[in-house]
C-alpha cells in the first residue's frame, strides 16, 4: 500500500536514504526502480551522478559529449570540499574555454524530473547531472523545500526519523503520524529545562 507521507530512520551512520523510483525525461530515462538516494539537508540543489543509474562508463561518456556540443544545455562547476585552490583555479580556466571533457566538476542541467518515495511523487523542472561522479545521489533543498518536514527522535521507535509530507498534499493520516511519533500536540503543555552551554 502506498504511503500518504515519507517515514525514514536515521542508520547505523547517522545517514537518512531512501530507495526511490526516479525518472528524468530529458536523458530519456521515463523510469528506473528502487534507486538509493540520501537525504541532505545541507545541498543547495538535487544532484544525480548518472553512473549511479545503472549507466555504463562508455555511456556516461557519450551522453557527456553530447551534453558538451549542446549550447541549449546549461553547464555549471562545482567542487569538492577538499579541492585545492590549484585545482579549482585551473577548472574554472578549463570551464571558461570551453573544454568541459576535461573537467570532472562540471554539471549539465537536465529537465523534468521526478522522484517517487513509495507513492509519494516529488518534481522539479531542472537537474544537475553529473557524467564523471560515481557519489552518492543527493536529495537537496530544491526539493526538500517543498515538504513539511520533521526530524527528531520518534517516541514509537526509540529512533531518530525523519517524517515528510509535500505542502499540496498534507492529509489527516501525515498529521496524526507526526503527533504519534512526537507528541506535538502536548508541546505547549511541557516545560523544558536547558542545560546552559559551557562555551
Amino acid at each position: 500500500m502506498k504511503n500518504n507521507f515519507i517515514l525514514l530512520e536515521l542508520n547505523h551512520r547517522n545517514e537518512i536514504r531512501a530507495d526511490v523510483n526516479m525518472a528524468i525525461k530529458s536523458l530519456d530515462i521515463t523510469k528506473i526502480d528502487h534507486i538509493n538516494v540520501k537525504i541532505d539537508t545541507g545541498c543547495p540543489y538535487t544532484s544525480i551522478p548518472v553512473r549511479k543509474l545503472g549507466i555504463s562508463n562508455e555511456k556516461a561518456s557519450l551522453m557527456k559529449q553530447i551534453d558538451c556540443l549542446n549550447p541549449l544545455i546549461r553547464k555549471e562547476i562545482s567542487f569538492g570540499v577538499n579541492d585545492s585552490k590549484e585545482k579549482r583555479e585551473s577548472d574554472k580556466e578549463k570551464f571558461r574555454t570551453g573544454k568541459y571533457m576535461e573537467l570532472q566538476s562540471v554539471t549539465f542541467q537536465h529537465k523534468d524530473l521526478e522522484i517517487e518515495f513509495d507513492g509519494i511523487c516529488l518534481k522539479k523542472d531542472f537537474v544537475k547531472i553529473s557524467y564523471d561522479r560515481s557519489g552518492n545521489i543527493l536529495i537537496g533543498m530544491d526539493l526538500l523545500s517543498q515538504m513539511d518536514i520533521h526530524i527528531g527522535k520518534s517516541r514509537i521507535l526509540g529512533k531518530t526519523i525523519f517524517l515528510a509530507c509535500p505542502y499540496a498534499s498534507l492529509n489527516s493520516d501525515y498529521f496524526q503520524t507526526l503527533n504519534e511519533h512526537f507528541n506535538l500536540q502536548d508541546v505547549s503543555s511541557k516545560s523544558f529545562h536547558n542545560s546552559p552551554c559551557s562555551l
